[in-house]
């Protein structure tokens, strides 16, 4: 029996043994509908399309622009239609909601109006179809309920969908949000937006400095997990854990049947699996296929656990249907997995597929020489199987590269710092999100470990003497990379009165130079200075200021001395 065949009958057992990555109970959000519609547009396309609607028995219409100006067709055969119809000619303010709950704003004389309120003395409507030139919700994904169909065929979709959507609906909960993890902000200053920019659902909103995910927005496009550098997003359908046991079993199985050299095709659950299951019997056997909900949520962690498992080559087919912002996510981070292995002396391995129809996939798979990874960790945290499954395929190439320069956005890299302005404040440490910076307290130090850096760039806003700077890599090497890096250190200045350690020297210089001539600071307050917070107001008041406060603050020396000259 040849090779080829062998692997065939091996990718067959194995997709028959391995289960497949579903949660059992995957958690998920509910939609209610009384099925309460609202038809926008130009007054001929919301009659027409009401008529069309005719089994909603609850409906109104809101002219939103004006019909053409040249006579068309479909004007005509609207204005033969008398249906009964409460068409509302408002201006519209405001839409926004999901199946079940969308509010609109209108404006009642120079009054903000909920139009629900004045159409069903409801405060929502449960479905919108948008029949104008620009739809009034801009995202890509547009909510479950609203419809602003482009074409014919959209458009008699939605009509066939519509009256449909009354009672109660679920969907997954696709996303995990864990806030500990996040690098998106602190102390009010705004870090990490990967997630924000990219979202096709206009799903992810920062409230408060916090990042929230509207479970009733949300299609689970996937893009913001893949982006995500700390994980602090997850995708939960399937969970993380579930796919990378489904990915090492699958490998594994296909070794124990006789298989060799394994690649990886990562395809979608919606498109995907039937584009897969008619190739599959004409694909070559080393080429396992992985089901994931959506090919945006397969990242990094994903591709770079396949190729430490002994993957040669990883393809993900991105049909045309993936939105614009999750393909060049996807395009980004496959890139910078690729500049990561071919630093190593690999091969590039990771690529996106439009389709299988174009695609030529390898006949012979790619061999290699490394050695798989014995487990994963599919339980650890995102940003822990990234390093470990590069740091394999480090140890497993046998080479230690120079740092590779990355681009700026990238989620490894360093800092550098200008030691002469630092005064060890300790502001970057304390903003820190991953702990990449630390402070020690009374023992004026700061350290970085580079590989817990995500490039967010949060120490840098908060440096009060702005003295530090991103510096986007890859540092190879783990013993540097995994130890904490001393950046600076000095010996603390100690309380001139009680000798205990209080700050820096650096930093109280830094201080009596910047008031130095101050006019509230004279010889006594700038010695002061030199003291800790305790023995600063022991001589304070030891100085007994009098009534001039002002003077108080000098030193309190003028104000005692001209007293006693008037006793």
């Amino acid at each position: 029996m040849s090779q080829a065949v062998t692997n065939q009958r091996a990718r067959s057992l194995a997709l028959s043994r391995v289960s497949p990555a579903l949660n059992l109970a995957a958690p998920s959000v509910s939609f209610q509908s009384a099925g309460r519609l609202l038809v926008m547009g130009p007054e001929h396309r919301v009659r027409l399309a009401c008529a069309s609607l005719d089994s909603v028995r609850e409906k109104v219409g809101l002219i939103t622009e004006a019909m053409p100006e040249t006579l068309l067709p479909e004007m005509e055969a609207a204005a033969e239609l008398v249906p009964e119809l409460d068409l509302y000619r408002l201006p519209l303010l405001n839409i926004e909601g999901y199946l079940g709950r969308f509010q609109v704003q209108v404006q009642v004389k120079e009054q903000v109006a909920p139009l629900a309120r004045l159409a069903f003395d409801s405060d929502y409507f449960d479905t919108v179809l948008d029949l104008g030139a620009t739809p009034a919700l801009p995202m890509i994904l547009k909510p479950a309920g609203y419809f602003a169909p482009e074409s014919e065929a959209a458009y008699q979709t939605a009509l066939a969908e519509i009256p449909a959507l009354k009672g109660g609906f679920e969907k997954p909960r696709y996303f995990q949000v864990q806030t500990d993890l996040c690098a998106h902000s602190g102390s009010e200053l705004t870090g990490c937006t990967r997630c924000l920019d990219l979202c096709p659902a206009d799903a992810i909103r920062s409230r408060d400095g916090r990042i929230e995910v509207d479970n009733h927005l949300c299609h689970g496009a996937g893009g913001c997990a893949t982006a995500c550098p700390t994980g602090a997003i997850r995708y939960g359908y399937p969970q993380p854990q579930l796919l990378l046991e489904r990915l090492q079993g699958l490998i594994e199985q296909y070794r124990a049947a006789g298989g060799v050299d394994p690649c990886l095709l990562i395809h979608d659950a919606a498109q995907g699996r039937e584009q897969v299951a008619a190739v599959l019997g004409s694909l070559a056997g080393h080429w396992l296929p992985l089901e994931v909900e959506e090919a945006g949520s397969a990242g990094l962690e994903v591709w770079l656990s396949a190729l430490a498992l002994g993957v040669g080559e990883v393809a993900l087919l991105t049909p045309a249907s993936v939105p614009a912002s999750i393909r060049a996510t996807l395009e980004e981070q496959s890139g910078l997995a690729n500049a990561l292995v071919e630093a190593l002396g690999l091969s590039t391995p990771v690529r996106l597929i439009d389709s299988l129809e174009q695609w030529v996939p390898s006949e012979a798979p790619k061999r290699t020489s490394l050695a798989p990874m014995a487990q994963l960790d599919a339980k650890g945290d995102k940003r822990s199987q990234v390093l470990a499954a590069l740091e394999h395929l480090q140890q497993q190439a046998q080479v230690v590269p120079a740092p590779l320069a990355l681009p700026a956005g990238a989620p490894f890299g360093g800092v550098l710092l200008d030691q002469s302005g630092c005064t060890l404040c300790g502001a970057c440490a304390g903003i820190c999100p991953t702990a990449a910076l630390k402070s020690y307290g009374d023992q004026p130090r700061l350290s970085f470990t580079e590989a817990d850096c995500v490039q967010c760039g949060l120490c840098v806003q908060a440096c009060p003497e702005q003295v530090l700077q991103l510096q986007p890599r890859y540092l190879f090497d783990a013993s540097r990379s995994r130890a904490p890096q001393v950046l600076k250190e000095e010996q603390p200045f100690c309380c001139i009165r009680c000798d205990k350690p209080f700050a820096t020297a650096s930093a109280i210089e830094r201080v009596l130079e910047k008031l130095a001539g101050h006019s509230m600071f004279d010889e006594a307050g700038l010695r002061r200075l030199k003291m800790c917070a305790d023995c600063r107001v022991v001589d304070m008041m030891q100085a007994d200021p009098g009534g001039d406060l002002f003077d108080y603050a000098r030193g309190g020396v003028a104000a005692k001395t001209a007293q006693e000259a008037e006793q």
